[in-house]
């Protein structure tokens, strides 16, 4: 399965694209916007000027689109529609749970294998092929994209099913999202209550990385006490009051000595 085709050319499918070809792929490419697609051939892609085109040359097509609603315009109004029995279509858009179904379902009643494999990692692994991808589908479209997922990933997990793919790549992409709000606040009303910036930054890094020492208690559920949940609460409080009164008493007092 050397031949390939990308739908959608962003930031991360174009990296991917660039990646494959580096690992002898032959890559065929489409986007909306032709210029992405002729700067990819320049580096030995072949640009397709429509769906068809693109489906019809290759033996696996990636799909890396921005949503539901693209996806259900591309992947299921034209990828699916244009795919042979037997081909491989694999679905790296970041989707609902409920799309990747609905993907699933209508490639299948088409005979085609299928994959919902959304990735875990930003351009630079993408370019690298060191992603962490996550594919599920069944074990037939799982084992035959394998090796195309390895040429872009250095972990495979396989969920098992286009669902759990999907609330896998949300559960993932929920933690970020978190983690970047709290970071951010912390460090702002730490800097507003005179802490240095490198301190703070180094305290709030190791909290995180205490994170994987509780693997194995996750993995069985071991819910033995090391911290009281009254303790954490309390110590919570404490910080949001410190928070609320500190910061402001600092920046208060910043701008009674610039007033003197």
């Amino acid at each position: 399965m050397k031949r390939v085709g990308i739908a959608g050319l962003g930031k991360m499918g174009s990296a991917i694209a660039r990646n494959l070809l580096d690992h002898g792929y032959s890559v065929s490419v489409w986007n909306r916007t032709p210029a992405t697609a002729e700067e990819l051939a320049s580096s030995g892609a072949v640009a397709c000027p429509d769906i068809a085109s693109l489906v019809s040359g290759v033996d696996a097509v990636i799909a890396m689109l921005w949503d539901d609603s693209v996806a259900r315009e591309i992947t299921l109004g034209q990828i699916i529609p244009a795919a042979r029995k037997g081909q491989l279509v694999v679905e790296s858009s970041t989707l609902s749970p409920q799309m990747y179904e609905m993907l699933a379902q209508a490639a299948a009643q088409r005979e085609i294998d299928f994959l919902a494999c959304p990735v875990i990692g930003s351009i630079t692994e993408a370019r690298g092929g060191a992603l962490i991808t996550l594919p599920g589908g069944t074990q037939q479209a799982y084992d035959r994209g394998r090796p195309l997922l390895e040429a872009m990933a250095s972990t495979v997990n396989y969920t098992g099913s286009p669902l759990a793919s999907g609330y896998v790549k949300l559960a993932s992409n929920s933690v970020l999202g978190i983690i970047a709000e709290s970071v951010g606040e912390l460090l702002r009303v730490s800097e507003r209550a005179g802490v240095d910036r490198a301190l703070a930054i180094e305290t709030i890094l190791h909290a995180f990385a205490r994170a994987p020492g509780k693997k194995q208690q996750l993995l069985e559920r071991d819910s033995k006490p090391r911290f009281s949940v009254s303790a954490l609460l309390k110590d919570l409080r404490l910080a949001e009051a410190a928070y609320r009164k500190g910061g402001r008493a600092h920046a208060d007092s910043r701008l009674r000595a610039a007033e003197f």
